[in-house]
């Protein structure tokens, strides 16, 4: 008969487990920081359209790219895509944590079900 195989797909590893939590507390996460960042643009808008307030979106749109662009090899700024930040989140998650791959499937199972 063929080896049995150590990768079962009914048990929960540690890495799993761990993963789950990781995608559920992110996906939340983000729902109450775009919740809050949304709240905060509305009501900006709001007292803009008051004369209470005079916001430079100009510069609000200059330091947004001076946090998250990157510049490539010829000096050329370039925004940040769905595959960069999902690689530097898993890195950044994953750094020193040996059941990498078992983790990797927990956090999508995570963020699909949180």
């Amino acid at each position: 008969p063929p080896p049995e195989s150590t990768v079962n797909l009914y048990e929960l590893t540690f890495g799993t487990v761990a993963g789950m939590c990781a995608g559920v507390f992110i996906k939340k996460g983000a729902k109450i920081v775009a919740f809050f960042l949304g709240g905060v643009f509305v009501l900006l808008q709001y007292l803009g359209s008051m004369s209470l307030v005079r916001v430079d979106w100009a510069r609000m749109a200059a330091r947004f790219e001076n946090l998250l662009y990157t510049r490539d090899a010829l000096g050329n700024k370039r925004p940040p895509t769905i595959s960069s930040l999902w690689r530097w989140a898993v890195d950044f998650l994953t750094a020193d944590f040996q059941p990498r791959a078992s983790f990797i499937a927990g956090l999508a199972l995570g963020l699909r079900i949180g």
